[in-house]
């Protein structure tokens, strides 16, 4: 369970100059997660596909990354793997939280109903 009481300067302390993929096809979602990242003092990258994703991962650095499941070219296991593979942090986001149930990552799994507080706080915790 989330603890989204923390304290707002641990979180910035965490995520400040932080690299974060975010993995989004709705672009409402995507600029949410985007300005609160960036008052967090992270910089983020917005890819909204399987392959855009993997593509800039294979050209750049990140510290983590923030998932969603259902992409607009089918789930996001590709991203999921290769993350695992160069042991980069992530959470997954989805609003079919049933369809999860077989993915398994050891990876904080959200509802797309979390608020982009409650997000930027499971990637504070996977990053530290």
């Amino acid at each position: 369970m989330l603890n989204c009481h923390r304290n707002p300067r641990n979180l910035r302390a965490n995520l400040d100059g932080k690299q974060i993929l975010v993995i989004e096809d709705d672009p409402v979602i995507a600029a949410d997660y985007h300005f609160r990242l960036r008052r967090l003092g992270a910089t983020d990258t917005i890819e909204p596909s399987n392959q855009r994703a993997l593509a800039y991962l294979g050209t750049h650095h990140v510290d983590a990354a923030i998932v969603d499941y259902h992409l607009g070219d089918g789930p996001c296991v590709p991203v999921i793997e290769f993350l695992t593979s160069l042991d980069i942090p992530f959470i997954v986001v989805s609003g079919d939280t049933f369809a999860m149930r077989e993915l398994v990552t050891g990876a904080p799994v959200l509802s797309k109903l979390a608020t982009s507080t409650e997000v930027c706080q499971a990637l504070s915790d996977v990053l530290h």
